[in-house]
């Protein structure tokens, strides 16, 4: 790799991240909604938590946004360092998701971000593990438990459709693994049978003080 790639996919990871750290959620509650998701629900400013929280309209808009910018990170990257570009500026992208430097480092569990970068690489791909998260969802009514096995069917899926790239499985293990590590507190608290089931509030209960 020549001095020019180098600078190249240094300038793709700079622009995945910092676009990565523009967190839909924390935009649309805290300065639309002025109620900050993040001291809201189970505090995490994610589209689960938004929907949660302020109701499904705000939760969607959410997720499209978040999977609209590492679409438009990974195509970024792809077009200026090609392949590998497009992997480094997905996992920065997750990097500032998880991490925003705008939003004090405090940022969500990238589920959304994920299904983002299955979408991107294949809509097949994309499609059976929202199969599989609402399979969960429905089975175990828990927004974790079925966040983290869509996540985790992501690669399984890959290697049964064929057909990608060493740079796209590393992408979606980097992405297992985020979403993993982000989603420990709810490990805990599964382990101790503490984590509770998803449950919509209606919007006009939204600047309600949690419980």
């Amino acid at each position: 790799m020549s001095i020019i790639d180098i600078l190249l996919h240094i300038a793709a990871a700079v622009l995945g991240y910092v676009i990565g750290s523009v967190n839909a959620a924390v935009i649309i509650t805290k300065y639309i909604l002025k109620s900050d998701v993040r001291e809201r629900g189970s505090k995490n400013a994610g589209a689960a938590n938004v929907t949660r929280v302020f109701g499904p309209v705000a939760g969607g808009c959410t997720l499209l946004l978040d999977m609209a910018k590492v679409m438009f990170v990974m195509w970024l990257g792809g077009v200026i360092a090609g392949e590998t570009g497009t992997a480094t500026a997905a996992i920065a992208c997750l990097t500032g998701h998880c991490f925003p430097i705008f939003f004090g480092f405090k940022g969500g569990k990238a589920v959304a971000v994920t299904a983002g970068i299955g979408l991107y690489m294949d809509w097949r791909l994309f499609l059976i593990c929202i199969g599989i998260y609402l399979l969960a969802f429905l089975i175990k009514k828990t927004a974790s438990i079925a966040s983290l096995s869509g996540v985790t069917f992501m690669p399984i899926t890959m290697l049964i459709l064929g057909r990608f790239s060493v740079s796209q499985y590393v992408v979606a293990i980097a992405a297992v693994a985020f979403v993993w590590i982000m989603h420990w507190p709810n490990l805990v608290r599964l382990a101790h049978h503490e984590e509770k089931a998803f449950a919509v509030k209606k919007a006009e209960n939204a600047a309600k003080t949690e419980k």
